[in-house]
């Protein structure tokens, strides 16, 4: 007998029974066909080799797939772990099996089988310049902050402006900004790409920032503008750059929670106080925001709730139900401790 539970196969515990692997079958899967005794029998059998049935590969064989994969980047792991949990929890309650896969940009065509079988998938933080984004899908897509026929966005603008009016109402009127661009935007453009749908909260918070400057009768200065990659590493280093001009910002707008908590270390480490001697403004609401020090006054997006949707809606697709276009999700500003009057 097999010592390990994984390698326990459907014809041990036919062997062990002494009837058919599909008498074994049938009784998994809860058949009438099987007599009493017989029925009884291989249920003993289950019980004493400790066979386990995989519930992903019965509902493949049984033509019942309940798969729904899930894509996303290797890079801004925070913000696709909330996304996640929230697919997760709605794919529990609606019993489904979530395929959970981290990607990098350079990532083929080359997915897993149970990708391709899957009656769905999830893409977060798709671009359509990544190899994987015309790769061999399933048949329904829904993406969160990416181009897809299902997008889920929320409103990057509105949030920006919120997080802008904060620190203009307090008296700033030095107000840096770091980016997620990687580089000088065309400001005319409200897309990173020549496609409608292309990912574009970076820019769109970028127009938050220098609208709102524009609307307070304030220039905005090239030297305040710093771009990142919406990681720590990257607002760190912007950080530092806009903290060593001869006449530095005394506030900064970080489109991204990751980046803002590199900025905040990054000026605590140069000496300065949060936020007697600067403020800062996140946009996300991550988990880490709350555990920082001080607390990161933030822009939430509803990224749990956008994840539920996210297989909501997979689920109802894969049903055959007509799904409609969904509008931008609400932001909300939440303030904490690193943001003080000027």
């Amino acid at each position: 007998m097999p010592n390990e539970h994984s390698t326990i196969t459907l014809n041990d515990v036919a062997h062990r029974a002494g009837v058919s692997p599909m008498t074994v079958s049938n009784v998994i899967n809860g058949k009438s066909n099987v007599r009493p005794a017989t029925r009884q029998r291989v249920l003993d059998a289950i019980a004493q080799i400790g066979y386990r049935v995989n519930p992903v590969a019965r509902s493949l064989a049984g033509g019942h797939n309940r798969m729904i994969s899930v894509l996303t980047p290797q890079l801004n792991r925070p913000y696709a772990a909330e996304v996640v949990q929230g697919a997760a929890e709605a794919a529990e309650r609606l019993n489904y099996d979530l395929v959970v896969m981290m990607l990098s940009p350079e990532s083929t065509s080359d997915f897993s089988m149970m990708v391709r079988l899957s009656i769905g998938a999830l893409l977060i933080q798709p671009s359509r310049q990544t190899p994987w984004f015309s790769a061999d899908l399933p048949p329904h897509i829904v993406s969160v902050d990416g181009p897809s026929a299902y997008p889920l966005m929320v409103d990057n603008y509105g949030g920006a402006c919120l997080a802008m009016q904060h620190l203009l109402t307090l008296g700033h009127t030095r107000i840096g900004f770091i980016s997620g661009l990687e580089a000088e935007p065309d400001l005319h453009s409200t897309s990173d790409g020549d496609h409608p749908n292309e990912r574009n909260d970076a820019h769109e918070r970028f127009r938050g920032y220098y609208e709102s400057l524009a609307l307070a009768g304030l220039p905005m200065l090239p030297d305040y503008v710093q771009h990142g990659n919406f990681t720590k590493g990257s607002g760190e280093q912007a950080a530092r750059n806009l903290m060593r001009l001869p006449v530095p910002p005394t506030a900064l707008f970080v489109s991204g929670d990751a980046m803002a908590l590199g900025a905040l270390h990054a000026v605590q480490d140069l000496g300065l106080n949060i936020p007697e001697e600067l403020s800062i403004v996140g946009f996300d609401d991550l988990p880490m925001a709350t555990a920082s020090r001080p607390g990161l006054t933030t822009v939430r997006q509803p990224l749990l709730h956008m994840g539920a949707v996210a297989i909501q809606m997979l689920a109802a697709l894969s049903s055959g139900k007509e799904v409609p276009a969904t509008t931008p999700f609400s932001t909300e500003l939440i303030i904490r401790d690193s943001t003080a009057r000027r």
